[in-house]
This record gives C-alpha cells, structure tokens and sequence, in this order.
C-alpha cells in the first residue's frame, strides 16, 4: 500500500520531486563538504573508524535544514498538495535552526553510543559484550526513530523536547513498520550511493516522499481522523494517461 502510494505520488510529481532534489543538492554543499571530511577522516584510520565516520557523515546530511525543505515538500504532496516553492522556503526558515539542533542532538548521541561500544569491545568478556550491546540496541532504537523525526518536527511546530518523546513512542508502537521503513531508507540510499546522480536528481526527495506518507497513513491511528478516500488508481493511467 505504501509502495503503491508513493509511486504514484512520484508519478504525480516527478518534475518537482526532481527540482526539489536539485535544490536540496546546492542548499547541502555546507553539510556535503562536512560529510566528505569525515569519510576521508575515517578513511586514513582502521575499518572501524571508517564505519563510523561514514555512518556519521550520513547523519549529518539527512538530518540538516536542506532536507528538512524535503520533508516539507513530503507532508504537502502526501496530502495531494500542491508545493509552492516560496511558501515552501517560508515554512522551513520557521524551524531550520530547530531541525540543525535536532540533527546535532541525534549526531552527538550516534557519537557517543558509537564510541562506547568501541570502548567496551575493549574491555573484552562478559561486561564488555551485555554493555556493548547495550550500546548498539540504544544506536538501533535512534535509527528506528530517524524517519519520523523530521515529519513530527514540522507537525508539533518545532517543538524539541514534544517531537523526540513522542517519536519514541511512535517507534515503539510500530515497530514492525519502524523497521521496514528503516530497510527501505537504507536500500533507497544504497541505490542512490551505486547510481551517485540517482541520489541527487531524485531518490533523495522520494526517500522523503516515501517517509511523510507512511506517517500520514499512522495519523489516524492517533487523531481519530479519518484520511479523505481517495481514488484508487490503475495502471492502465501509465500506458494511456489521455484516457484518464
């Protein structure tokens, strides 16, 4: 269901999914710049060190005020909005220092849950290994929780503290669809990562297209609301779109 809605949300939207991508490829040259420092910092170290510096230099793109314009655009063509680009920048400028706080919040936490589970495969034996994965259990529940934050961001006004707690609890109560969401991200940015242009004409603002409308089908879940029908589309639109 998920699948089906984003692709045709993309088809319906595929010019300024591709605009939209590209802008967010200029906007995050900062936060790029800061990415390709730290693979290249990881990279003069061990495998270990790579893996973390690479891991990190994700975090920082994805949750930067650049894609937080992504998940803006999400929440309004989830809804089968139109995106004006204007009133787009308007409502990001509102909670861009919030989403950059938010994202360094998430970045510290990632850094200090990573070098604890350096530090305890140190010390080796039965404490090293129930604390390690401890550690690493923590790091999974915070990549659990990465999809939503952006989306709860903007729904609770830039509120931190409200956004982070009920993110958890959001996690929490869809934890199958926590993790599928995860996979999903995380295979949408390997295609991206092979493809390279992929990642930025495009995927990117998918993989936040794919996010805002699996939230929104959760809202009822909590609001009580019920989401307005909505047409069901065939796939004969594809072949012959004019009969449509």
């Amino acid at each position: 269901m998920i699948a089906k809605k984003t692709f045709w949300a993309t088809y319906d939207n595929l010019g300024g999914l591709i605009l939209l991508n590209l802008t967010w490829s200029v906007l995050s040259l900062p936060w790029l710049m800061v990415f390709y420092a730290l693979v290249v910092l990881g990279a003069s170290r061990s495998g270990w060190e790579l893996f973390i510096a690479t891991f990190l230099a994700f975090e920082v793109v994805f949750f930067s005020p650049p894609t937080l314009l992504l998940f803006a655009a999400g929440m309004r063509w989830a809804r089968g909005e139109a995106v004006q680009f204007k009133i787009l920048f308007d409502e990001v400028k509102k909670f861009a220092f919030r989403g950059q706080l938010l994202g360094l919040m998430i970045f510290f936490t990632s850094l200090l849950l990573l070098v604890n589970v350096y530090f305890y495969r140190q010390i080796g034996g039965w404490a090293g290994l129930i604390l390690g994965s401890t550690m690493v259990w923590f790091l999974i529940a915070l990549l659990l929780m990465g999809p939503y934050l952006f989306p709860l961001l903007i729904l609770r006004k830039g509120n931190l503290w409200d956004t982070l707690s009920q993110c958890f609890l959001l996690m929490v109560d869809n934890i199958k669809l926590s993790i599928g969401l995860l996979l999903a991200n995380l295979l949408i940015l390997f295609i991206g990562a092979i493809s390279v242009a992929g990642l930025f004409c495009g995927l990117f603002a998918v993989l936040a297209l794919m996010v805002c409308i699996c939230f929104r089908e959760l809202l009822p879940k909590y609001t009580g609301q019920h989401l307005p029908e909505e047409t069901p589309r065939k796939w004969r639109e594809l072949i012959r779109p004019w009969e449509v």
